[in-house]
């Protein structure tokens, strides 16, 4: 019978919760009480303060980010990848979180990135969708004794704290959201739209973590329900995040900017709505007379460099209520970064 060996590093992150909330670095970067509300840090949002009443009276929410990325290291000499895991919290100040110098993200772990050719080729992809689950159960069993009871940490003000941390947020691109939320990747991880409706303006109903348990255990006992097929659902049985306490997975992904927002919102749609009313040559002449400045590529396909001049390319070539739609999805783009 045929196996291969996987290896699988792991840190404890309930370890490396304590250390990034309890760096006096941090202090003047966490969870400040302001006068107005202005919805920017975690902190700010309506799910801290959801997940607030969920918990004990003086609990400190540790909200866990969570990010992963599949990373090709060679392609010439055995195609060599790895799949690292890295966390940060959300009560460090997005700003200082995202200073590379500040180190606010740490490595927890890394995946198992191997072939699987002791499976034929039929099964293969849906034992690395396993594996990677089962991985991160192990990986992340330390938060749910600590998201349900609480752990006492010492904070960056130097007080003891009983510190849930509670997963918020999972950063990944559009593939492995799909692997996380056990869907297929022509299906969409966070909503029930079928594949061939996903872009039609629906309000389609949200995924639900208990019911997609529900109905991936019974498929896991042979009764087969209709919803697995109706919902996109792969064959894994226990999802990581099954017993991660006050944890909604769904809600938990974050926009992938790359292939929802500049290739989704303003490639497939905003732009060739744009072309079908100006057309292809009108819109390839105004990029050819645009004023050139520093940094300005005119003729890499790059649809991020696009947004930067796309409005002023617009001016005059469509009806005013065109830009103004235009001008309004190229803000949402901008603001999705900051």
């Amino acid at each position: 019978m045929l196996h291969e060996d996987v290896e699988l590093w792991v840190h404890d992150p309930v370890e490396c919760v304590k250390e990034l909330i309890g760096n006096p670095l941090f202090h003047d970067h966490m969870d400040p009480a302001g006068l107005h509300r202005v919805i920017d840090d975690m902190w700010t949002a309506d799910w801290w303060c959801d997940k607030q009443k969920l918990l004990l009276k003086g609990a400190t929410i540790a909200p866990i980010i969570l990010t992963s990325d599949k990373t090709c290291l060679s392609q010439f000499r055995g195609d060599k990848s790895a799949w690292p895991m890295y966390l940060t919290i959300g009560n460090i100040a997005k700003e200082k979180r995202r200073q590379m110098s500040a180190r606010a993200t740490v490595l927890i772990g890394y995946l198992p990135a191997g072939k699987l050719d002791c499976f034929t080729s039929d099964a293969r992809s849906l034992a690395g969708y396993r594996l990677f689950h089962h991985c991160m159960s192990l990986l992340l069993q330390p938060l749910v004794a600590a998201g349900q009871n609480g752990v006492e940490m010492v904070c960056a003000d130097s007080l003891v704290h009983q510190v849930y941390p509670i997963l918020a947020a999972y950063v990944a691109d559009f593939p492995e959201q799909c692997l996380v939320a056990c869907c297929k990747e022509n299906w969409c991880p966070k909503c029930l739209v079928a594949a061939d409706e996903r872009g039609d303006p629906l309000n389609s109903l949200m995924r639900d973590p208990e019911v997609t348990k529900e109905i991936l255990e019974k498929w896991k006992n042979g009764q087969h329900p209709i919803q697995f097929d109706d919902n996109g659902l792969h064959a894994i049985y226990n999802p990581f995040w099954a017993n991660l306490p006050h944890a909604d997975i769904f809600l938990a992904f974050t926009p992938d900017l790359l292939h929802q927002v500049h290739k989704g919102v303003f490639k497939d749609h905003l732009a060739k709505w744009c072309l079908d009313i100006v057309g292809e040559d009108e819109v390839d002449a105004r990029f050819k007379t645009m004023p050139d400045y520093p940094g300005l590529q005119h003729f890499k396909k790059e649809h991020k460099e696009m947004q930067h001049v796309f409005i002023g390319l617009l001016a005059g070539a469509v009806p005013s209520r065109v830009l103004v739609v235009a001008r309004a999805i190229l803000d949402f783009s901008y603001y999705a970064q900051l």
